[in-house]
């Protein structure tokens, strides 16, 4: 098994430090996502993935990321919902750690985690 990269220790180390679960195999553009959604939810302010602090955001204070989710054209049932070519936003509390792990696992779906439209 080949050794960590540097950024992904420091990412699996802010993923535990905001209590986050995440499938061992999540690449590191996902994980980073998730782990800058947590940050971001909890008003962590935390560095990205290369140690630097992300500028300002420019949401309303206290704003919660969406989570959007696209299926395949004829369509894929996962966590209790359907999924097509049209995206499902989910806004925080909509869906659980779980949900959220069995989505990203499925090669099928496509999964962004992005601020609300204003």
């Amino acid at each position: 098994m080949a050794d960590k990269s540097e950024k992904r220790k420091e990412l699996e180390a802010r993923a535990e430090k905001a209590g986050l679960d995440y499938p061992h195999n999540i690449g590191d553009a996902k994980l980073e996502e998730r782990v800058l959604a947590a940050e971001a939810a909890k008003g962590g302010g935390g560095q990205d993935a290369g140690g630097q602090t992300p500028p300002a955001s420019t949401e309303p204070e206290g704003a919660e990321p969406v989570v959007e989710v696209t299926g395949p054209k004829q369509g894929r049932r996962r966590a209790g919902h359907r999924f097509g070519p049209e995206p499902v936003l989910f806004h925080a509390g909509e869906l659980t750690e779980d949900d959220l792990v069995a989505l990203e696992s499925d090669p099928l779906i496509t999964v962004v985690v992005r601020a609300a439209d204003t």
